[in-house]
């Protein structure tokens, strides 16, 4: 089995409410994780939230637009990926002295009907006219051909999405991650009855499993199930506080009002592959890797991503990481750690 896997990141602020600064909320953790992966061999992509840099282009270029732009375009010089990652929040909230105030359309089927944006089509264009512009500054062959949508929200206007992402150029989607559900009172999150495969080619037109192989490849995030046997996590929540990265800001999210059927479900959620969650280990994140290599170990190819924040890492997190790769490493010495880009380079 040819083993290739995605180190990725979203790169963006806190989506509620900014308690520290720019600095130390984005800009500085991800220069640790440029320099954690220089000492590693490996490159990473990164998803950026782009349209949260075309709002502070206006509100707060010298603090915010400018840094961000170079970190883009400093990553790219490195040798690192950088690709769409969408929060249309951002095109309705309000910044009022110097804070910003989230707006409640959190997904991008919210704009399904707003011409005054241009639909859901609109938006995607302004996302990645705004990267690639950024981009090709300092590397002129630059495209713009992996996305991951802002919370995972796909639906309900999910082919709407798809149809508009691989008509401007979207090739590969690592926005799903098998069994995750998530509820709140701006979002729905569901991913339990997605295709069992490694890897499909998804028509953007009807289908999650296209008839021809042209069309949007999901990688999708590497995930288990989480067993009934786990401690529950406001208990390792507790007892692992002391590895809680700073907390830089508030979340968007509200699940006070949810049903108790959607509490049950995110409760039995599917446990991603990351490094932000502070009450995971080393051995687990390797159990959820193995999971999946076992599941798919008769199909040639497995392509997975892991994701993470650079907003949500402290030093626990960058532990598990340089573990997680080392690992690799070691155990399937053939394993390849890949970059979109370099991805549709061999394809």
């Amino acid at each position: 089995m040819n083993i290739k896997l995605f180190l990725t990141f979203d790169h963006e602020l806190p989506l509620g409410k900014l308690k520290t600064s720019y600095e130390a909320s984005l800009f500085e953790p991800t220069q640790k994780v440029f320099k954690l992966a220089k000492e590693l061999g490996v490159n990473v992509t990164l998803f950026t939230d782009i349209l949260c840099s075309h709002r502070y282009k206006e509100w707060d270029p010298q603090n915010f637009y400018i840094p961000y732009k170079n970190q883009l375009q400093n990553a790219l010089s490195e040798g690192h990926d950088v690709q769409l990652h969408t929060h249309p929040h951002w095109l309705t909230s309000k910044y009022e002295k110097g804070i910003f105030i989230p707006s409640a359309d959190f997904g991008l089927s919210n704009f399904s009907g707003n011409s005054e944006l241009g639909g859901i089509s609109g938006i995607i264009n302004l996302g990645i006219n705004g990267l690639t512009e950024i981009c090709k500054t300092v590397k002129p062959d630059y495209n713009c051909i992996a996305y991951r949508a802002g919370g995972f929200n796909i639906a309900p206007e999910t082919f709407d999405i798809f149809n508009t992402l691989y008509n401007q150029g979207i090739r590969y989607d690592s926005s799903m991650s098998r069994g995750y559900y998530f509820k709140s009172g701006i979002s729905e999150v569901d991913f339990r009855r997605i295709p069992q495969l490694s890897n499909w080619v998804i028509d953007p037109e009807n289908s999650f499993i296209a008839s021809k192989h042209d069309g949007i490849l999901e990688i999708p995030i590497a995930s288990m199930p989480k067993t009934p046997f786990e401690m529950p996590t406001m208990f390792k929540m507790k007892k692992y506080a002391s590895r809680a990265p700073i907390t830089h800001g508030e979340v968007i999210h509200s699940t006070g009002n949810i049903s108790k059927i959607a509490k049950l479900n995110m409760m039995f959620s599917a446990r991603m592959l990351t490094f932000d969650n502070y009450t995971l280990s080393l051995m687990y994140l390797m159990r959820i890797l193995e999971y999946n290599i076992k599941k798919y170990e008769s199909h040639e190819t497995l392509m997975l991503s892991i994701i993470s924040h650079p907003k949500s890492m402290g030093d626990y997190s960058f532990d598990l990481m340089k573990g997680f790769v080392n690992e690799v490493h070691k155990r399937y010495p053939h394993a390849e750690f890949l970059t979109y880009s370099r991805l549709h380079q061999t394809m």
